[in-house]
């Protein structure tokens, strides 16, 4: 497939997600279109590998939550065919990528995109997406467990340090820890209005700095693995973050 067709796709794949992104703003979204936008992904995927995905994400003008809607799923499809999972799974792992932060709606864009710290007051509204879009999604029909799980436990760290359930240890499934892992090192290498993109390296430094404390240190360290070549992503499309830089809600609360 050639690269102005894997552009096409993608085009088309964000402006269905952007679609239910706006639906969700209201307290619900039409779930019969989200498998169309699931196989598309698949298709890159599997023609292109994750590098042509990353490509994409990268290089698109737009670095907001359906950007990082789009990022998380790639990387959790490949994931979990570099773990061996079964086909059905990557496809709940892509449904619940494109999914998992549509709780965001429902957050002021003003709050998302501050270029500053948030106030406490500002960081408690944040972190009321994940049980916002549980409810959206719970409330539209979704039945898919990972979709639901992975909207409302992404946060949840293993420590019980998370939230917004505090769950701690076993309580956090393996296909949660998976998507978790995805989502902070695709915030931390995506360009923010509040603090520039961090390499590749330094986010998965990141990564193992919070296991095996709060990340199970097996998926990190598979995680790293999966973006080896061909796989690796492409690095170089923003500066790299100050050493100096401190955890942002925003950014999965590393």
């Amino acid at each position: 497939m050639s690269a102005l067709l894997f552009g096409r796709i993608f085009e088309r794949t964000r402006a269905g997600v952007s679609r239910l992104f706006d639906e969700a703003a209201g307290g619900r979204i039409a779930l019969a279109p989200v498998d169309d936008l699931v196989y598309p992904v698949m298709r890159v995927l599997q023609d292109g590998g994750v590098q042509a995905w990353l490509a994409l994400v990268h290089g698109h003008p737009s670095q907001d939550a359906v950007q990082h809607a789009m990022h998380v799923a790639g990387l959790a499809a490949n994931f979990g065919h570099h773990l061996g999972l079964p086909a059905c799974d990557c496809v709940a792992l892509v449904r619940a990528g494109l999914l998992h932060d549509i709780g965001k709606a429902r957050i002021p864009a003003a709050i998302l995109a501050k270029p500053g710290a948030l106030t406490e007051d500002e960081t408690a509204l944040v972190r009321r997406h994940a049980a916002i879009g549980y409810d959206i999604l719970r409330d539209s029909g979704m039945r898919d467990p990972v979709v639901l799980q992975a909207a409302r436990h992404h946060h949840e760290m293993l420590d019980g340090s998370g939230y917004p359930d505090r769950l701690a240890k076993e309580a956090v499934k393996d296909l949660v820890r998976l998507m978790t892992v995805c989502d902070i090192y695709a915030a931390l290498t995506e360009h923010r209005p509040y603090r520039p993109a961090m390499t590749r390296a330094d986010a998965l430094g990141i990564l193992r700095g919070m296991a095996p404390d709060r990340l199970d240190p097996d998926f990190v360290d598979a995680f790293e693995a999966s973006l080896a070549p061909p796989q690796a992503m492409r690095g170089g499309a923003f500066p790299a973050a100050p050493a100096t830089m401190r955890s942002d809600p925003r950014d999965g609360g590393w």
